[in-house]
């Protein structure tokens, strides 16, 4: 007759390792903050239904745990509901990324910007994971679970720190570690669960659980390498500086043994597993698939086997050295393939470290744990009993059904997950969750700072069943959750014709002895005039000199007065476009007005001088370039033509010595193969396929597309820039950037790029 079981409390916690050969179910009762092993019950699979760590056949492996399930039951008197498991190693993806952020230095760092700057961090790793298939994206994004991150370090203005908050600084930085699974390995788990009637509270790795029972956090800050071998897989963690630094997975284990014995004694898979269980025994019977008995010495086994114990030892050794960037000062090994004979040895050896360096764990552990009255268990158990111990002390994760956006979703937390991890979680990207208000422009007007803030953006919004929260919200099973997901800011900008309240530069144009002069609201941006379609970029300095009366005009050009035919005029006469002034009450016929306002007569001043300036350099480029088809007009607008690094533009306000170093550079980069890797780089993309239009010191500029579809570089700018190499200061700096940001000669250059080539402050 069947007894009457006790149900589970809080303090019993029913852990299960389900491994590539066996099942292990463990029940541990923790209170006082001390874990008892209680009973355990180990059951082999009666087929192969895992591989490598992997569930292959749910149905199988839920009838083998459902078998453990039942036999601790029995021996324990206790129904079961709930239970911790842990995922193999080999799933487990793990990416170092960092993310940087700028800081107004005169607020303090919040913890919502800390959090922001991490989420970045392990977006860009989830990136690098998934690719970056834009026709996919969120499909790939659902591919793998973000199951957690670990911060290496913060650091504020390049100086290493324990926690950002509450400091000021001008660029704060983290450093993380973020680790993922793929949905299979979660899924396939928490389905054999669900078919053996149990609720998973807890679940970690395999590598995480067997670290928590070996290397406690006291032990960490030395650099101990720990090895769970088991039938599948070896899975590996690296200790050091304190934390849990690398993981890594050798892809052979116990099972390698065992398959060398079937083909050298010609045995079926579960006999071999016996002899290699009794390599130990001095003698060894066992029947070979042809009938026959045999027996051998244990001695006669292991020295069979040398080979491949030799193989094992020598991929684990790789593994750990290349995890941990070298050999590390211990090594401790757990899991049932640590009983291999010589296989610690043959392990030290690899690593060049004292065989008493490397151990086989399981005896006087560390933590509060007790099993059979001390503190001692079999390598075998360290990982179930790793599993249990995880629970006990909640830092193992667990899955929680969602509604996200009217769809099912399932979350890994910690018990603790908030808004914003869950939407990480759930593919969006920082920018979506927390949106960033537009980039700022800062500039000089008249001597005076002005700073134009970005336009600011809408956050996201987020309500859990029906109410707003914020996102460090702690979500909880069975939320239902509605995102709509942030929209950034536009960057600031503005223009000279709004810079001066709508108006466009000059209204007009007047002659004084002969010489054009402008008047109205006259720009002027790093030393040259501007109109007022141009956009202002960071670091301008602009000058706005209003000239509308005859007294103003005198005071910029140093006359007494000026007279208009003949006859002095009123200080505070306002002028009109064309007329025609002295500085003297001469009347000669070179005063009269040279211009009625018909753009058909000839007109001597400035801007004609200009014109035919342009129509000469013109003609000279022609005789420089004659395979290039002339201009229609030159007096149009100017324009320029750019072939790889040929610019075939007006380059007669670059001094020789600025033309011999940009020919020097171009010769050099042709001679190299970095031309070569960035036109092969970019090639056949439609990006560069059509012109590319930019924005060069404010004013539009479009490069035409290439034949080969090649980015055009930051360098072909240099001799469109307009630089008057005799007005360098004395420092020869000159402010080089795109969007803001510091730019290198080979920089590719894309629409809507905004750059900046000037000389810097004098």
């Amino acid at each position: 007759m069947d007894r009457k079981l006790s149900p589970q409390t809080e303090k019993d916690i029913f852990a299960l390792d389900i491994g590539t050969r066996n099942v292990v179910g463990m029940l541990i009762h923790y209170e006082n903050e001390t874990c008892k092993v209680e009973e355990y019950v180990s059951i082999p699979h009666d087929q192969r239904s895992m591989a490598d760590g992997q569930i292959e056949d749910i149905a199988l492996t839920a009838k083998t745990v459902m078998a453990v399930k039942s036999a601790l039951e029995e021996k324990c008197g206790m129904s079961f509901s709930r239970v911790a498991i842990a995922a193999a190693g080999r799933a487990l993806l793990t990416r170092q990324a960092s993310a940087v952020r700028k800081l107004d230095s005169g607020k303090p760092i919040a913890e919502d910007m800390v959090r922001a700057l991490e989420l970045e961090a392990v977006t860009t790793a989830q990136e690098e994971l998934v690719g970056t298939d834009t026709e996919n994206e969120e499909k790939s994004s659902r591919t793998y679970y973000c199951v957690g991150h670990t911060v290496v370090r913060y650091l504020l203005d390049d100086y290493p720190i324990q926690t950002l908050v509450g400091h000021r600084g001008s660029e704060m930085k983290a450093e993380l570690i973020a680790a993922f699974l793929p949905s299979i390995v979660v899924e396939s788990l928490y389905s054999v669960v669900d078919m053996c009637g149990l609720t998973a509270h807890s679940m970690t790795l395999e590598p995480i659980a067997a670290m928590n029972v070996m290397i406690p956090k006291e032990l960490r800050l030395i650099n101990i390498a720990l090895a769970d071998i088991g039938a599948g897989t070896a899975d590996i963690a690296i200790s050091q500086k304190g934390s849990i630094a690398a993981y890594a997975m050798a892809t052979v284990a116990g099972d390698e043994i065992t398959e060398d014995i079937v083909q050298q004694y010609l045995v079926d898979f579960g006999t071999a597993e016996r002899m290699k269980l009794s390599a130990g025994d001095e003698k060894i019977n066992y029947t070979d698939i042809l009938g026959f008995e045999h027996c051998i010495s244990g001695d006669e086994l292991i020295e069979s086997i040398d080979g491949s114990v030799s193989t094992l030892a020598r991929t684990i050794a790789e593994n750990i050295r290349e995890s941990n960037g070298g050999s590390p000062a211990a090594v401790f090994l757990v899991g049932g393939g640590s009983l291999i004979p010589g296989l610690s040895e043959k392990i030290a050896g690899e690593l060049e470290i004292p065989p008493e360096r490397v151990a086989v764990g399981g005896k006087n552990l560390r933590c509060k744990i007790e099993i059979d009255g001390g503190n001692s268990i079999s390598p075998e158990f360290v990982t179930p009993v790793g599993i249990g111990i995880t629970a006990a002390m909640h830092t193992g994760y667990d899955f929680s059904v969602v509604t996200l956006n009217s769809a099912r979703f399932r979350i890994f937390d910690t018990k603790r997950i908030s808004c914003a991890e869950m939407l990480m979680q759930a593919g969006f990207k920082a920018n979506q969750i927390i949106g960033r208000s537009g980039r700022g422009l800062s500039f000089t007007v008249n001597g005076e700072r002005r700073n134009i803030h970005g336009e600011t953006g809408i956050p996201s919004q987020i309500t859990v069943n029906g109410e707003r929260v914020a996102l460090d919200y702690v979500i909880k099973p069975g939320d239902n959750i509605m995102f709509t997901p942030a929209v950034s800011g536009k960057n600031a900008v503005m223009t000279v014709a709004e810079l001066n309240g709508g108006t466009v530069n000059a209204s007009g144009h007047i002659i004084i002895d002969g010489e054009e002069y402008p008047f109205g609201a006259v720009t002027e941006v790093n030393g040259k005039e501007v109109s007022g379609d141009y956009r202002l970029q960071n670091f301008d300095e602009v000058t706005v000199t209003n000239v509308g009366t005859v007294g103003r005009m005198c005071s910029l050009i140093g006359a007494d007065a000026l007279y208009l035919n003949g006859r002095a005029v009123d200080m505070s006469m306002r002028f009109t476009d064309g007329q025609v002034f002295t500085t003297s009450h001469s009347s000669d016929t070179e005063n009269e007005p040279l211009w009625d306002g018909d753009d058909n007569a000839p007109r001597h001043s400035t801007s004609n001088k200009a014109r035919e300036y342009i129509r000469e350099q013109e003609r000279a480029r022609q005789a420089s370039f004659p395979d290039v088809e002339p201009q229609e007009d030159p007096t149009k607008e100017p324009y320029c033509t750019v072939d790889s690094l040929n610019v075939q533009a007006d380059m007669s306000n670059i001094t020789e010595p600025m033309q011999n170093r940009l020919k020097e550079m171009t010769d050099k980069l042709k001679q190299s193969s970095i031309l070569e890797t960035v036109q092969s780089e970019t090639a056949d993309t439609d990006e560069f396929s059509v012109p590319t239009e930019i924005i060069l010191n404010g004013k539009p500029l479009t490069l035409p597309a290439r034949d080969d579809r090649t980015a055009h570089t930051f360098l072909e700018l240099m001799a469109l820039a307009d630089i008057d190499m005799d007005a360098a200061p004395p420092s020869g700096n000159m402010i080089l950037t795109i969007n803001g940001k510091n730019a290198s000669f080979m920089d590719e250059l894309h629409s809507g790029n905004e750059i900046v080539i000037r000389w810097a402050e004098k």
